[in-house]
């Protein structure tokens, strides 16, 4: 046992003294998403043995995992936990089988003691791969303890790894994920469960898209921006307001806050728990002891009106989880990503994925790698809906800061400078036809691209252009006018002659009544 408390990590248990103010779970939110979990951790051996719990950045997974851990421990059905952290240092994928054996031992003496032989007989078990130290010291001593005493484990045991895809290596995430599902699909009775909890990364999805793997796993995802979760925010906000003013009753009104700031705050949240939780705590410091005046700042904050350097910044947690993902993406992948997601800000009029590639004229794996790391703040619709389904931002906290250069530094998208790239990509598909270079406006760094021949295709990018074009003109900041001028003039209007480059004559009408009123 002590040679496991040597390779293990106990700093990564649950209820570890590393973690003793874990993301907690209000008892009234996600509250059907943990009854799901919670029927599924005690049901039968015809259920799937392997619940996988899916959902963006910071939108309240670790708290459900901290939550049913405690849950479960208590009813004595909690085999063992692990919560990978990368702030923390808890990320490295050689401490989890001896963490999740030792919590193992601990819970169960008959298992301890076939565990014990194990390292015993076999000094060198701990310096194997994974994958064999998965067999020999979890799988195969509860099988032995099924054939020699079946009744040992009268139920099964739930075991939890959380933020996987904090592992600071992806092929040992794609390993634990593989053999822990062989396990599942090749054992039709075992007394271990397990629970994992990640965002959406691709490698993780791609696994979770193989059509074998939904027969032995469970699947739920924790999501932003439907009506629960509105609700649990809501609560969350109203439950926790409800708490600092009975703290600092002697300097709060009996109705603080107001019902509107309350409203104001829930209705920007849009069900991303994550953010709620973000202001609430920066409300309540106690350094600052001030929940009013933090609370007036919020708003402040929120409205728009906090952007300049030194300003105090409610969201800085979430700021550091948002650079993080960023400052995964390779920096040769870095140009391609940032065009993309300079196109979801200032760009519009895309139905589908693939409508976005072709507009930026990258092929499908190039406009996939380049998002391949933002999958938990970035919608990526799998390759068979991509032809209907755009990419979507999950929050609007992801675009604030992206747009605002105090919070996102170098990772800075100037929201107007988006808009006028859009602007001139569409003015090149419509004047260019997909024959000649597109110009790539200098204020997205990105590299030049060369239209592809295809005349369907390039087609259906014309009238998103034209559709869409025009009546992005007249909506860009004045600062933008002399250069879109100039881009204006070299443009060949008599191209729209043909049927399908027009657009509404209403909106072709207002954008020429425009360039008209500049340049009188």
């Amino acid at each position: 046992i002590q040679r496991l408390l040597e390779k293990g990590q106990p700093a990564a248990i649950h209820d570890s003294l590393a973690r003793a103010y874990p993301p907690l779970c209000h008892p009234d939110t996600r509250r059907s998403l943990r009854n799901r979990i919670r029927d599924w951790g005690r049901g039968d051996e015809s259920d799937k043995r392997m619940l996988w719990v899916l959902g963006p950045a910071a939108v309240g997974k670790s708290a459900v995992a901290q939550a049913i851990a405690e849950e479960f421990q208590e009813a004595g059905r909690l085999g063992a936990s692990l919560f990978f952290s990368r702030p923390n240092y808890l990320d490295d994928p050689d401490w989890v089988i001896p963490t999740l054996v030792l919590q193992l031992a601990i819970k169960h003496p008959q298992y301890k003691h076939i565990v014990t032989q194990c390292l015993v007989n076999n000094l060198l078990i701990l310096t194997k791969n994974r994958r064999t130290q998965f067999r020999e010291l979890v799988i195969e001593p509860f099988r032995t303890l099924m054939t020699q005493s079946p009744h040992t484990v009268q139920e099964p045991l739930l075991i939890i790894i959380d933020g996987l895809d904090e592992c600071k290596d992806k092929q040992a995430q794609c390993e634990f994920i593989e053999f822990i599902s062989t396990h599942v699909r090749q054992v039709d009775k075992f007394p271990l469960r397990w629970m994992i909890c990640s965002r959406p990364e691709w490698h993780l999805t791609t696994m979770l898209s193989n059509p074998d793997f939904g027969i032995n796993c469970q699947r739920e995802e924790l999501r932003i921006d439907d009506s629960a979760a509105k609700r649990d925010a809501h609560f969350l906000l109203v439950a926790e307001f409800d708490k600092i003013r009975k703290k600092y009753q002697d300097r709060l009104p009996a109705h603080w806050p107001p019902e509107h700031q309350c409203q104001r705050i829930a209705f920007i949240a849009s069900g991303h728990l994550g953010f709620a939780s973000f202001i609430l705590r920066f409300i309540e410091d106690e350094e600052y002891d001030d929940p009013d005046g933090q609370l007036q700042v919020c708003m402040k904050f929120l409205d728009g009106g906090s952007s300049s350097i030194g300003a105090i910044n409610p969201l800085h947690t979430l700021d550091l989880l948002y650079h993080r993902i960023l400052s995964d993406v390779p920096a040769n992948h870095l140009p391609i990503t940032m065009a993309i997601l300079g196109l979801m800000i200032g760009g519009s009029g895309f139905c589908s994925a693939d409508d976005q590639a072709r507009f930026l004229n990258l092929n499908s794996t190039t406009f996939r790698r380049s998002l391949q790391h933002l999958h938990s703040v970035v919608y990526v619709p799998p390759i068979s809906e991509s032809n209907a389904t755009s990419l979507r931002i999950y929050h609007a906290s992801f675009s604030d800061f992206l747009t605002d250069s105090t919070r996102s530094g170098k990772f800075y998208l100037n929201r107007e400078a988006a808009k006028y790239d859009f602007i001139l990509r569409c003015l090149h598909w419509i004047n260019n036809g997909g024959k000649k270079a597109i110009y790539i406006a200098p204020v997205l760094v990105t590299n030049p691209c060369t239209f592809q021949d295809g005349s369907s295709s390039n087609e259906a990018m014309i009238k998103i252009s034209a559709a869409n074009g025009w009546n992005a003109c007249y909506g860009l900041s004045s600062d933008f006018f002399p250069v879109l001028l100039g881009q204006l003039e070299c443009f060949n209007f008599g191209r729209l002659k043909r049927a399908h480059f027009m657009t509404d004559d209403a909106e072709f009408a207002t954008f020429l009544s425009w360039l008209y009123s500049l340049v009188s």
